[in-house]
């Protein structure tokens, strides 16, 4: 059994908490690439981070993300945990209409959320979406990127206001 759909991000909330119980207003908590951010940034602005690009060779960020304080963000895709079988790329995520890994274009999908238990939920399921994943997240009113692979080529979608927090 994997845990990983929400465990992360659970664990992630309780350090966050714990953090802000022992009087720390100002702090982002990075758990595995999942991240909470409370307060802002020593320099008085919110915190930013980089989505990194999620293809599995690439080097570098595909985006800035503004992180106001009291929100997470958490991103499920096939750069971490994907792996190769001779030529084809495996993903670690089941589609659960198929009973096997995803398999389509989709290269990774970040989600903003108050909770980083429900950002990691919701990018693991919107990862296993594939390209229903932006329809699911907007009836959903969920703020996501998806980054699609076309080839060597990324290309984007966002939901549910992400837009208004990439820098």
């Amino acid at each position: 059994m994997d845990l990983c759909g929400i465990a992360k991000g659970h664990a992630l909330d309780l350090v966050a908490r714990r953090v802000a119980d022992l009087g720390h207003g100002d702090f982002l908590v990075d758990l595995g690439g999942e991240l909470k951010a409370l307060g802002q940034h020593p320099s008085g602005r919110d915190w930013q981070v980089a989505i990194e690009d999620p293809r599995p060779d690439a080097i570098g960020a595909v985006a800035g993300l503004r992180l106001p304080s009291g929100m997470a963000v958490a991103t499920s895709g096939l750069r971490a945990q994907s792996y190769m079988i001779g030529e084809r790329r495996y993903s670690h995520i089941m589609d659960p209409r198929h009973a096997a890994p995803v398999d389509g274009t989709i290269a990774s999908v970040s989600v903003l959320a108050e909770s980083a238990m429900l950002a990691d939920g919701w990018a693991t399921a919107l990862t296993a979406a594939d390209a229903d994943g932006p329809a699911l997240a907007r009836r959903n009113g969920i703020a996501a990127l998806f980054l699609f692979q076309d080839g060597v080529q990324l290309s984007t979608v966002t939901t549910g206001g992400f837009d208004r927090h990439l820098i």
